[in-house]
């Protein structure tokens, strides 16, 4: 289905107070953003600081929204929450830790910002993702339809159809630029909590990012010299639960966990943990 029909039956489905675009700095995201900026419903764009993210991708949706003269909300964690929460529990890991990050890091900011735009009790905001249902066979069991509603929440994935070919040459055609982290990580980077995460992806954000590398180590580090779980990334025993509702800004987490743990390096192994050479000498 084209993405502005979807747009167009959700917006007299539901009357929202309006849309807005939620643009984790993604390609997809910056696709749905531009279609969700063509309807007159349109205020604004949401991107949520995590404070545990790539900078560069913040610059790149900073520097969209300013070419494209749309209104940025960037709507921020708790400053400091990701660490002090780090050296109070330990590196979070697995589903169970996701949910609280997805809480504190994205969902309470995105509540907030819908709150503000409310005009009335009972009233309902449109927020527009890039989630598409090609991205991952989870994704499809997942996310069945292109609008959703969660209370004052209306949840909107008007590329829900597409495919990454679709994205990028809608990009080219309209203009829209690339964001470097993406190209280069394969991922936006605005989240990097690591709680479904491969562990080998640190060593790929080390070799661009080493800043931000650096800061999640020096995390592992007090968290180990704290005795508590230090390694960033790393899959618990808990069972990942197929069924679980997918969390719409967190879409690829679900599908990245999965990957975990098909890996049989040495770096996933409890009696082998990664970088703890690291953590002893440097």
């Amino acid at each position: 289905m084209p993405a502005k029909p979807v747009l167009d039956q959700a917006v007299a489905d539901y009357q929202p107070a309006c849309l807005l675009a939620l643009f984790s700095g993604g390609h997809d995201s910056v696709t749905s953003t531009h279609l969700a900026a063509q309807h007159p419903a349109f205020r604004a764009v949401v991107h949520v600081n995590t404070g545990i993210g790539i900078e560069q991708t913040r610059e790149y949706v900073r520097q969209v929204c300013h070419d494209q003269g749309w209104t940025l909300i960037e709507e921020c964690a708790p400053e400091g929450w990701y660490d002090r929460r780090c050296l109070e529990k330990g590196m979070p890991g697995g589903p169970i830790q996701h949910g609280i990050m997805y809480q504190r890091l994205k969902d309470d900011q995105v509540r907030a910002v819908v709150r503000r735009f409310k005009r009335r009790k009972g009233d309902t905001v449109g927020l527009v993702t890039g989630v598409r249902q090609q991205e991952s066979d989870r994704r499809m069991r997942v996310h069945p339809v292109a609008v959703e509603r969660e209370r004052a929440q209306l949840w909107i994935n008007p590329i829900l159809a597409w495919s990454a070919i679709d994205v990028n040459e809608y990009m080219t055609a309209v203009g829209l630029p690339r964001n470097p982290v993406v190209d280069k990580l394969h991922r936006s980077g605005e989240c990097l909590c690591g709680a479904l995460a491969n562990p080998d992806e640190l060593d790929w954000i080390a070799y661009w990012y080493p800043d931000v590398a650096a800061r999640i180590r020096g995390l592992e580090r007090q968290c180990f010299e704290r005795q508590l779980p230090y390694r960033w990334g790393t899959k618990p025993s808990q069972p990942f639960d197929e069924n679980q509702p997918m969390l719409p800004l967190c879409s690829d987490c679900p599908t990245r966990w999965a990957g975990v743990g098909e890996r049989t390096s040495g770096r996933l192994c409890r009696d082998a943990p990664p970088r703890l050479d690291r953590l002893k000498n440097d």
